[in-house]
């Protein structure tokens, strides 16, 4: 019996489209074949025993090979719900979006509704979890502006959903210098009126440099606006929990600081 060749790329949409490029044309087999993501922050890998490890250079050639081959020959759907998985932060997901691919490029495009096979079912929940947070955060950043006119908006996402609420922003905001801070990630999205949008690594920013861009005169606008629309007698803080997660709250201007009511 063949030992499994585990192909170690990196953790983003390029890394694991260049392994499943990789594993896929080596010959060795789907079944002999496995796709680990890197991670800094997580040890994806228990070093399985005969097993060999292939290390994943970054190949932005391959990997766009590998996009135009779903888009083309099973569809443009099929490939964002890949996108989105691989934004997640699910342990397994390289392996997971190669399992999927073999079966789309064997069903087409119709394997994005067959959600009874475990593995599409997996990417489905996947697409779900991250459009979720989404969702959420769509509804709760907050830009301070900055003495030299700036937006700036601190996240702390579980997913690496920036490139994912920036166009939002970039559409309702097209004339606004913004910066939006993935606290998690140590990256940032940068958009400058008239250019596209890009996102860049500040790996030398400290959590405190982050937290000092809220503290201005638009943060307190923001924490009285909050206190002063809150009705005492109404106050429900189970019901406020439900529509607005604790683990966003540290990045919301309204909740930093403020009366009993805001910190709820």
């Amino acid at each position: 019996m063949d030992n499994t060749k585990i192909f170690v790329c990196e953790n983003s949409i390029d890394g694991i489209f260049t392994a499943i490029y990789q594993a896929w044309s080596s010959g060795y087999g789907h079944a002999n074949v496995k796709i680990e993501e890197q991670c800094d922050k997580n040890n994806y890998s228990n070093m399985e025993l005969f097993s060999e490890y292939i290390i994943v250079k970054t190949d932005f050639d391959k990997a766009l090979k590998v996009s135009k081959s779903v888009k083309n020959k099973i569809s443009q759907e099929a490939f964002d719900m890949v996108c989105r998985a691989a934004l997640s932060d699910y342990q397994g997901k390289g392996d997971l979006i190669y399992r999927f691919l073999i079966l789309g490029f064997h069903m087409g495009g119709k394997i994005v509704n067959h959600l009874s096979h475990e593995v599409v079912n997996r990417i489905f929940k996947l697409n779900r979890y991250v459009n979720y947070e989404v969702h959420h955060l769509l509804g709760f950043i907050r830009f301070s502006e900055q003495d030299n006119r700036i937006l700036t908006s601190i996240i702390h996402p579980k997913n690496n959903v920036l490139s994912l609420v920036t166009p939002h922003f970039a559409d309702r905001l097209p004339n606004e210098k913004f910066v939006i801070f993935d606290g998690n990630r140590n990256i940032c999205s940068l958009h400058v009126p008239g250019k596209s949008w890009i996102i860049a690594e500040i790996p030398g920013i400290e959590k405190n440099d982050c937290r000092d861009i809220v503290d201005d005169e638009y943060g307190n606008l923001w924490k009285a606006f909050f206190d002063n629309i809150a009705i005492k007698e109404r106050v429900n803080p189970k019901l406020q929990r439900n529509n607005l997660p604790l683990r966003f709250r540290k990045d919301m201007t309204e909740f930093i600081t403020g009366n009993a009511i805001s910190t709820l």
